[in-house]
């Protein structure tokens, strides 16, 4: 195996080939199961030359959390914003709701790169991994607002519906892990439930005279 990375790659190239490796790693095998030396064939560089980028095996994994959070935070947040882009009327805003609407009915689109990482727990435990997710948070919001904000400020929202109230209840709404599957007490058939996502569509959106 080569230790030519950095001559074959830009540095930061070498580091997110390694990431991205990990993350496979993690996401296949799990923390416990955790081996660097597979890491580094799958990026296909030596364990000499992953550990020029990570101080020890924990600091990889911390940063291969951060890593992976940050880009399902933000892939969700483009999809969240991406219809609320250019919207210039109230009627505009209903129709880019439908449009949310529709999307959020193929779960395969999240489901759970997150969750496949076991290891958000040692987030917790973690500094480096600790900082480097409430980093993508404060990220990803302010991509949010930057996009819903303008709606409020346009009037297009429900009186008493801020533009922070508005981005939590459909962000929540689409990307917070509320889909609850299987048999009980909040199951619902999809007809009713998309009736209820209209509901609330125009709920949010100020009516126009």
């Amino acid at each position: 195996m080569s230790d030519t990375g950095p001559e074959r790659y830009p540095p930061e190239m070498t580091r997110d080939k390694i990431l991205e490796s990990a993350a496979f790693e993690i996401e296949r095998n799990g923390l416990t199961q955790f081996r660097v030396k597979r890491v580094a064939s799958v990026a296909e560089i030596s364990v000499a030359l992953l550990y020029s980028y990570f101080s020890d095996r924990e600091d990889l994994i911390a940063a291969t959390i951060v890593h992976r959070f940050r880009q399902v935070l933000l892939g969700q947040a483009e999809i969240f914003t991406t219809p609320l882009r250019h919207v210039e009327t109230a009627q505009e805003l209903r129709a880019a709701l439908q449009v949310m609407i529709t999307d959020a009915q193929t779960p395969e689109r999240d489901e759970g790169r997150i969750l496949r990482i076991e290891s958000i727990s040692f987030a917790h435990h973690n500094m480096t991994a600790s900082a480097g997710i409430a980093a993508a948070k404060q990220e990803t919001s302010l991509q949010i607002m930057e996009i819903v904000q303008p709606l409020y400020e346009k009037k297009f929202l429900a009186d008493g519906m801020s533009g922070v109230a508005f981005a939590r209840i459909w962000y929540a709404l689409f990307f917070g892990q509320i889909a609850l599957e299987g048999e009980h007490a909040l199951s619902i058939n999809p007809e009713s439930w998309l009736m209820a996502l209209n509901v609330l569509a125009n709920a949010v959106v100020r009516s126009e005279i």
